[in-house]
């Protein structure tokens, strides 16, 4: 079992990555409520009260608010263990920061291509592979991290 303390680089590239992930996350919800403020759909009586409309009118069926609303949940069930894993994996010294910058930028770009193919209806497999580059990468990080520590 090393236990040797990691470089500062890494722990830099999984920082870096990290808040480009998280700033995704919180602008992502962002962009669901002016897409339910431009199209006058509201999920809340309180909500549609709010803009004058009766309350009766709040509808959750949406096609458009909920494949953004969907892809923002998936968002949130791949980013969030990354980050806990990519942060690990940079402490642990099972990678160095080359490792550490590639394994987050094929992440990114896999989330990244994930959410305009969902939002953008692109036929699959197209959504599921960018899914599963996705996982893997989750994958590979807990793995090395498991075989380093062990």
């Amino acid at each position: 079992v090393s236990t040797q303390s990691t470089g500062s680089a890494e722990l830099a590239a999984a920082v870096w990555w990290s808040t480009i992930l998280l700033l995704k996350l919180a602008t992502f919800g962002v962009v669901v409520g002016v897409t339910r403020n431009i199209r006058k759909v509201y999920a809340n009586p309180e909500d549609c009260q709010l803009v004058g409309k009766n309350p009766e009118d709040a509808k959750t069926s949406d096609v458009i608010i909920e494949r953004q609303r969907r892809a923002h949940l998936n968002d949130k069930e791949n980013i969030i263990p990354f980050i806990g894993l990519i942060f690990v994996y940079a402490i642990s010294g099972a990678g160095e920061a080359g490792c550490v910058t590639l394994v987050s930028q094929i992440f990114t770009a896999a989330r990244i291509v994930h959410t305009i193919v969902y939002i953008g209806q692109v036929r699959q497999p197209a959504r599921a592979l960018a899914f599963f580059v996705g996982v893997i990468c989750n994958v590979y990080l807990g793995v090395k991290v498991l075989l380093h520590m062990y």
